[in-house]
């Protein structure tokens, strides 16, 4: 499944073996035995690899078919930076909350136009 992905991935974004060994730091040989799957990346890379093509892990890896997989309650409530938002907004009034959420929802929309509008990352 990894193998059948990762050259799923590259050849939407039009790019070659070399484009992503180059990315990676190895050959093109290397690369092309992640894709024949004779090889498998380790872990640091597998996270490279997601990251660059703006996917989960899990899909990488076959555990899921949604490419962007949300975060589940569980990881948004251990997240340092979530706790540290809630521990804020104590003693905001309603209004106030709303507006936070407002603007949260608003950055959202920033980053998503922000992601759409990066250049392709072709090496």
């Amino acid at each position: 499944m990894f193998s059948k992905r990762l050259k799923l991935l590259r050849t939407n974004k039009k790019l070659t073996q070399q484009n992503m060994a180059n990315f990676l730091g190895i050959t093109r040989q290397g690369y092309a035995k992640y894709e024949t799957g004779q090889s498998e990346p380790d872990n640091e890379t597998i996270k490279k690899l997601a990251d660059f093509f703006d996917v989960s892990t899990d899909y990488l890896l076959g555990r899921t078919d949604k490419p962007n997989e949300e975060k589940t309650a569980e990881e948004i409530y251990e997240d340092p930076d979530f706790q540290y938002a809630m521990r804020s907004a104590q003693g905001l009034s309603e209004e106030s909350k709303q507006k936070v959420f407002d603007f949260i929802e608003m950055m959202k929309e920033v980053e998503k136009a922000r992601n759409k509008s990066k250049p392709k990352k072709n090496k």
